[in-house]
């Protein structure tokens, strides 16, 4: 999946309603009800598919939350969000084991060195990555239950 800002047609700096309207103007192009009576397959495919990419990048920029790490990812690295079976999570989320549900493929507090070997432990902790499992809900919330 390409950028989303491409995707909508809109400058990075967009405000939330220039992102609202481009997504109302694919919506209305791309819609599956809209080619529900054409013929061909392939055009009723490619406009789905188009109608999923402009969802999902209104899904993503139209929450500030979701934008800030967007925009921090897209400058760090290619990774952008996308719809999985489960929901919707960034490329990454998988590694780190973000969302609900157990077994996201763990993720360890700890982080490797760039030179260390596979499963060498270099003892740094991944502060990111502690940051994002403190402050999620869940965890908020089963810490004040322990309290009382």
């Amino acid at each position: 999946m390409g950028d989303h800002y491409q995707t909508l047609g809109i400058r990075r700096d967009a405000t939330k309603a220039e992102v609202k309207a481009a997504f109302r103007r694919h919506a209305l192009r791309d819609h599956p009800d809209r080619h529900a009576g054409t013929a061909n397959a392939a055009a009723r495919a490619d406009a789905a598919r188009r109608f999923r990419q402009a969802s999902d990048a209104y899904h993503v920029l139209s929450d500030d939350r979701r934008r800030a790490e967007y925009d921090f990812r897209l400058r760090g690295s290619a990774s952008s969000y996308a719809r999985t079976s489960s929901g919707w999570a960034s490329s990454s989320s998988a590694s780190y084991g973000y969302g609900y549900g157990y077994g996201h493929g763990g993720g360890s507090w700890r982080r490797t060195s760039p030179g260390a070997g596979p499963g060498a432990s270099a003892g740094s902790i991944d502060w990111e990555l502690l940051l994002k499992a403190v402050t999620r809900r869940g965890f908020l919330i089963n810490l004040g239950f322990a309290r009382t």
